[in-house]
């Protein structure tokens, strides 16, 4: 959802058995990045569909795997700038995304604006940083044009 940050995200390879493996995200990218990973190792293409339904409703559009792998490669930019702990599933089942080295770090400010995605100042960056970590802290960061929009 735009309006929190938060991103699901899902990926799926066909097995020869005409099932599937089965990876779901949840990508944080104004606080945690990599909030959450699990795999599924056997799962029905119904199933999948049934799950990505559920998991997005409405908003849900198909991507390519090589855009995944720049969603997936920037909330793990973000966990690792943060000190969020990555998941052991993701640890153990990242092969299936294949080689993420060759996916670029994101470029400009670690959190982008919440409203045009243009970059952040250190300042606004460094201060979401120091409290990614609190459950209770809550960001809608916004750059210095779209803050202008909410004076009177």
């Amino acid at each position: 959802s735009d309006n929190t940050g938060m991103l699901d995200l899902a990926a799926a390879w066909k097995k020869p058995n005409d099932r599937l493996i089965a990876m779901f995200f949840l990508l944080d990218f104004w606080k945690k990045g990599l909030k959450d990973c699990f795999i599924d190792v056997d799962i029905s293409q119904e199933e999948f569909k049934q799950r990505c339904a559920n998991m997005a409703g409405k908003s849900a559009k198909e991507i390519s795997l090589d855009d995944a792998k720049k969603l997936v490669k920037r909330a793990i930019y973000i966990s690792n700038a943060v000190g969020t702990p990555i998941q052991w599933d993701y640890t153990r089942w990242q092969h299936l995304l294949g080689d993420m080295s060759h996916v670029p770090n994101p470029p400009g400010s670690l959190y982008k604006c919440a409203r045009c995605s243009a970059e952040l100042t250190d300042k606004v960056v460094d201060i979401t940083k120091k409290h990614a970590q609190q459950e209770d802290a809550h960001f809608y960061m916004v750059c210095e044009k779209c803050a202008g929009e909410f004076e009177d």
